[in-house]
């Protein structure tokens, strides 16, 4: 039975400052990156238009290509920070030059709920059996069982998660044949809430998604076995036992305590999972933000590559934000903290 405490209003407004000190600083970074690149994003979309006519660049189209984009790179460098943040308060993302005319914002809510969709799957369904692994060795430690379970955790976690892409890939797609090489749905079924279509995304992802499962499985494993570790040799655990506990209850304590640590990993993993997704998206030929993001390098997009960075910012923020509070009504040591 997991215990609710009241969360200290100090507590939540210091969680809250946090965020938006740290918010502001991702944004100013997300702005900075892009611009360190080198080349004028501008003059590549006015190179291309002019390739079939054969023409010279004129400085005043330059301009207003600039302009329209929200790319000026020839004001100061502080004029452009305060448009961008100003546009950025407004909604406005800006128009992706790789794919003009569509808005940066149209483009992520085409291409968002495909990547979400792979990395909430893969990472809850790593996190819980991960955990249930982690938490078996801990409690069987030094045994065969659990030096095979540490084997195994500690080399998928070095293995490249793109490496594995492409082995699966082959295995499964090009020699294989039982899974589809790239896609998120079979051409032949309707896109909608329908149960053909369902069945078709859920067959499309088994690979993309299994890949996330395999290369972060690891690192649930390790972090449950070494936080049960000392929570099963602690002194509440003697203290229950000589209570005359039973022992599927100890180590039911045991592991819920053990899963604290884990839980705030979970909220980062989601973040860092949209972000990390980007190579296995391509790979996969996956219509996420990953493929979106390679097109926006090759292309200087500026606007597209900066609304995708300022996805990721957010994912990662409210997802910590969500789990400190959610911590606070669980450990009651955070309570202690705020008086």
């Amino acid at each position: 039975m997991v215990i609710l405490t009241a969360i200290p209003v100090k507590y939540i407004i210091k969680r809250l400052i946090i965020f938006v000190s740290v918010f502001f600083g991702a944004l100013t970074l997300n702005f900075v990156l892009p611009r360190l690149m080198p080349g004028d994003p501008a003059e590549i979309v006015y190179e291309d238009l002019l390739k079939d006519s054969g023409g010279t660049i004129n400085i005043a189209y330059l301009h207003q290509l600039e302009a329209e984009y929200g790319i000026s790179t020839n004001k100061p460098i502080y004029l452009q920070y305060f448009s961008y943040l100003n546009d950025l308060f407004h909604g406005n993302l800006g128009i992706s030059i790789s794919f003009y005319p569509d808005p940066v914002s149209s483009i992520l809510a085409e291409a968002l709920p495909w990547t979400l969709f792979l990395v909430i799957s893969a990472v809850t369904i790593s996190f819980f059996i991960g955990n249930r692994l982690g938490r078996y060795a801990g409690i069987n430690r030094n045994t065969g069982k659990d030096l095979l379970i540490d084997l195994f955790s500690m080399f998928m976690a070095a293995f490249p998660a793109f490496v594995l892409a492409f082995i699966l890939l082959d295995i499964f797609s090009v020699y294989g044949k039982i899974f589809p090489i790239g896609g998120a749905y079979s051409d032949s079924v309707n896109m909608g809430f329908n149960i053909p279509f369902i069945i078709s995304t859920m067959y499309h992802a088994v690979l993309p998604v299994g890949t996330i499962i395999l290369t972060s499985l690891g690192g649930w494993v390790l972090g449950m076995r070494n936080n049960i570790i000392p929570n099963v040799n602690s002194d509440y655990i003697s203290f229950s036992q000589n209570l005359g506990m039973k022992d599927y209850q100890i180590k039911s304590i045991a592991y819920r305590n053990a899963l604290l640590p884990n839980l705030t990993g979970f909220s980062m993993s989601i973040g860092l999972s949209v972000s990390g997704v980007i190579i296995e998206e391509s790979i996969f030929s996956y219509p996420g933000v990953g493929m979106y993001m390679i097109t926006a390098i090759d292309n200087l997009d500026y606007p597209l590559l900066q609304g995708i960075f300022l996805m990721v910012i957010i994912a990662v923020l409210v997802g910590n934000l969500i789990v400190d509070i959610l911590l606070g009504f669980l450990d009651p040591r955070i309570k202690q903290e705020g008086e």
